[in-house]
């Protein structure tokens, strides 16, 4: 599927906010064309994750190379002294209700050491500027409801949107991050030429402003009590505001019962609401879905 016109401008555009992003975070991305790079990723998905030799690689190096060969993504990012901290691999799909080729992220990694530079946010500028190149419009991933800095970069930052919310998706899985708990992910729907999306790469992000919001009648189903613990409130207003916690990981490692019950709450909180044609409408930085009802006015919205 060829993009619309002007093409030449949208690419430049968006290989300019990957470059711009790249320098800001003090990396250089490219894309991992040979042995030696595909084990640097290889190692890194299992390191941030926690995989152990055990439980087999998350992807092996040969399987990112055969990703590659087939036209799918891979990437890792390296700082000044050439060490690898961040990596990418991305397959290519195709929604045969629509025609249309996408290409679904499978996994973005950050080494621990490196989080907060904004080294994630530069390698999805980075895939958004390579998918364009080879005429995909569409990048779709997976990610955790809970972990709040995720949903912010993916949802304000990225200004990606939902399509839907899926339940224990890979079933059990042997990594630290999600050993013991199911993994429920939400599906993101980043549409690369969307106006919204290339106001996020000018850096001109829009979040909810949830006071407004209550103001005009929004009402709370899901907050954070002062244990900790998820507090869950019927309501069927048209909007409702779905607050996660500040720290998810943490509260896995420390708290394993409450992390799980924060897991059953987002899910019967979001899931029912998505399935019936509800939409998440944005996300503020502190950590509120805005959750509304298909047909429902503009949010109010802060930049």
């Amino acid at each position: 599927m060829s993009l619309p016109e002007p093409d030449t401008d949208l690419r430049q555009e968006a290989a300019d906010t990957a470059t711009r992003a790249a320098a800001s975070a003090g990396i250089e991305v490219t894309d991992a064309r040979d042995p030696e790079a595909a084990r640097a990723a290889s190692v890194l998905f299992d390191t941030v994750w926690g995989r152990d030799g055990a439980a087999g690689a998350i992807l092996a190096p040969e399987a990112l190379l055969a990703i590659a060969h087939a036209g799918g993504q891979v990437s890792v990012a390296r700082a000044a002294d050439g060490t690898v901290v961040a990596a990418t691999a991305a397959v290519l799909g195709r929604d045969h209700t629509i025609g249309q080729v996408f290409l679904h992220s499978h996994v973005t990694g950050v080494v621990a050491d490196a989080v907060g530079r904004g080294i994630g946010k530069a390698m999805k500028w980075y895939q958004r500027s390579w998918a364009l190149e080879r005429d995909i419009e569409q990048v779709r991933w997976t990610f955790d409801p809970l972990v709040r800095r995720n949903v912010v970069l993916n949802l304000a930052v990225l200004a990606s949107g939902v399509s839907g919310y899926l339940v224990d998706r890979y079933g059990p899985m042997a990594d630290a991050r999600n050993r013991g708990l199911p993994t429920d992910r939400l599906e993101a729907r980043w549409d690369l030429t969307a106006p919204r999306v290339r106001a996020a790469a000018g850096g001109r992000v829009a979040t909810p402003d949830p006071d407004a919001l209550r103001s005009a009648g929004a009402e709370v189903a899901l907050d954070v009590g002062a244990d900790e613990q998820p507090v869950r409130h019927d309501t069927s207003a048209p909007r409702r505001l779905v607050r996660i916690p500040a720290d998810i990981e943490s509260l896995r490692e420390r708290d394993h019962a409450t992390a799980a019950a924060w897991g059953e709450a987002i899910r019967v909180t979001l899931q029912p609401a998505l399935d019936a044609g509800a939409r998440i409408t944005g996300v503020t930085r502190d950590g509120w879905y805005v959750l509304a009802e298909r047909g429902g006015v503009t949010e109010l919205a802060h930049r």
